[in-house]
């Protein structure tokens, strides 16, 4: 029965407008039983994705790809690296500067010739 009513539903669907969508779908969720075959078949598509990205995790793991996951983590870590050169970097600047060594001789500024009219 339930499988009748799915198709009459389909059908339905096919000769309406955009306009008769909204009421197909306010019909839709009406239907108890629809619903809750909507809501066991989305619960089943969500555990089944999560068995295979774990599965292709693995895969990948075997054939020595880095996975999302992976790359995310890397990223993370090169971040925090930056992070800690960056302010091994000010300290070093600090420690010349009290010292009184400038970090990088400072070039002198060139003359330009002037233009000639």
């Amino acid at each position: 029965m339930a499988h009748r009513e799915a198709e009459s539903l389909i059908d339905k669907l096919r000769q309406m407008s955009e306009e008769g969508a909204a009421s197909f779908f306010n019909e839709l969720m009406a239907n108890e039983n629809l619903r809750r075959r909507l809501g066991k078949a989305g619960e089943r598509l969500l555990s089944n994705k999560h068995v295979f990205d774990r599965n292709v995790e693995t895969i990948l793991d075997f054939v020595n790809i880095p996975s999302k996951r992976d790359v995310r983590e890397l990223k993370a870590r090169l971040d925090h690296l930056n992070g800690q050169l960056v302010n091994l970097s000010m300290k070093i600047d600090r420690m010349l500067a009290e010292s009184g060594h400038e970090e990088r001789p400072q070039a002198k500024p060139r003359k330009r010739p002037k233009p000639a009219r």
